[in-house]
């Protein structure tokens, strides 16, 4: 009975799944603002400093069947600023592991993003920028791993009973073409607003397991929103806003985060603690809470599942860490340089 219960529950979930194609065909994350570079390439190397590194992970589903686990790391830096011109070029780098469930469904991804920004005034306070990702992916699955209807008798389930699926291979490889556009603009410390949109799967690479040369990845378009209103010389809201879409499939999620400034510390640091609530249109709601101490921000989030999969998961989905540490090197200005956040 057991077993009977438990592939149910793994059929509702490969079901539902299947049904968040969205979910099921490309890496997903949370807090998706702790590594910008994961959803736009404009943003490689626009940030405070030398070096950014960011890595993630995510575990969810850990209710129904083997948890799903989602794991990145990514790099980002300027390759080139120019003051005197206003602008710079960036570049950044991503790898990713997703495993999903019984099947082992696992995508092994690697991305290069190239990308350029420009000031639009002479404050430096406001950009544009633009980028292109280059990458590929294996994704594989162990079938061996997989239930089928003929390996029911009776009305009895027998897992020694083989089946007659056929498959061509258990993997493939894709690549992969992206490109997206950001706007930035921080009129002061406290209060910003940054909107971007990128396109992926410009190129709509094979994916299919039968070998058939007439499926295909479907492009996929992401527009963000992430802006940081000043209610207080200390205090912020940060509202986001998130919008996917692919194919037929959609997902939107909106949210805020409460920021508090705490006071200069003796490194001369303006640090700060974030707490938020987010919702996943017609599948979870999230809190999120974090810290930015001087270079690193470090955050946690936890997803209770409210879509018609709660029944099975009990409303648990999953947990997401997140970590980003930016290496900057002291430097002096020249009195003719343009003082900035970038520059």
């Amino acid at each position: 009975m057991r077993r009977l219960l438990n592939i149910k529950r793994i059929s509702l979930l490969m079901l539902y799944w299947m049904s968040l194609g969205l979910m099921s065909q490309d890496i997903h994350i949370s807090q998706f603002w702790v590594s910008p570079v994961a959803i736009n390439p404009a943003a490689a190397g626009f940030f405070d400093g030398n070096v950014r590194l960011g890595a993630y992970n995510r575990t969810q589903w850990r209710a129904i069947s083997k948890a799903f686990q989602t794991v990145g790391v990514s790099t980002d830096f300027p390759l080139i600023k120019r003051p005197g011109k206003q602008d710079l070029f960036g570049m950044g780098v991503t790898v990713d592991y997703d495993q999903a469930g019984d099947s082992k469904y696992t995508t092994i991804q690697g991305n290069v993003m190239l990308s350029y920004a420009h000031a639009l005034t002479r404050r430096n306070n406001h950009f544009l920028m633009g980028g292109i990702m280059l990458g590929g992916a294996q994704r594989s699955w162990a079938y061996s791993q997989l239930y089928f209807d003929d390996q029911w008798q009776n009305g009895m389930f027998n897992p020694d009973i083989g089946n007659s699926e056929t498959f061509y291979g258990s993997n493939y490889w894709l690549a992969d073409v992206g490109v997206g556009v950001q706007w930035f603009y921080q009129p002061d410390f406290l209060t910003f607003f940054q909107a971007g949109c990128s396109v992926y799967h410009l190129n709509k690479p094979r994916i299919s397991m039968l070998k058939d040369g007439n499926i295909r990845l479907p492009v996929k378009w992401v527009t963000h929103v992430v802006t940081s209103v000043e209610l207080h010389p200390d205090i912020a809201i940060v509202p986001v806003l998130y919008f996917a879409y692919q194919d037929i499939y959609r997902e939107f999620l909106l949210g805020a985060s409460y920021s508090h400034t705490l006071p200069i510390d003796v490194k001369g640091f303006r640090n700060k603690a974030n707490i938020g609530l987010f919702y996943r249109w017609n599948d979870a709601i999230y809190l999120a809470a974090g810290m930015e101490w001087r270079r690193l921000t470090f955050s946690i989030s936890y997803d209770f599942n409210v879509s018609n999969l709660a029944q099975a998961s009990h409303g648990r989905g999953g947990i997401e860490i997140a970590l980003s540490y930016i290496i900057k090197k002291k430097r002096y200005l020249r009195q003719k340089a343009i003082p900035c956040t970038v520059f």
